[in-house]
């Protein structure tokens, strides 16, 4: 009897090895694994849409994901511009003289002692 020969090993473009999950896009990336979870979120406009669903978790076909080193956008997808309050009155600078605040005194008349002011109403 002649002996069983192996299976032939699958290829890369039709095997296992063709696909990409959270974890091996990152490590190609030089992210976190929660960063690829964020992109996908966010829908960042370089990152494709996975291929499908294996165990519950994304994945991406080789050829899905080519070039895409060259097509993300370099520091953070999606990050705000940095917020800088408008000055107030008090960091401004003040050109000219200071200006001069004017007190007045009031004319209401005075409560005499011992009344209330419920009863001068």
């Amino acid at each position: 009897m002649p002996p069983a020969e192996d299976p032939p090993a699958p290829t890369p473009e039709h095997g296992l090895d063709d696909l990409y999950d959270i974890g091996r896009l990152a490590t190609r990336l030089g992210v976190e694994h929660a960063t690829i979870r964020v992109w996908l979120s966010r829908n960042v406009p370089w990152l494709p849409r996975p291929d499908g669903r294996l165990n519950g978790g994304a994945v991406w076909r080789a050829t899905t994901l080519e070039g895409i080193e060259d097509r993300r956008a370099k520091g953070r997808p999606g990050r705000k511009p940095k917020f800088v309050p408008a000055p107030v009155a008090a960091d401004v600078a003040r050109t000219g003289p200071d200006p001069t605040v004017v007190t007045t005194t009031s004319t209401t008349p005075a409560v005499p002692a011992g009344t209330t002011s419920a009863a001068h109403t």
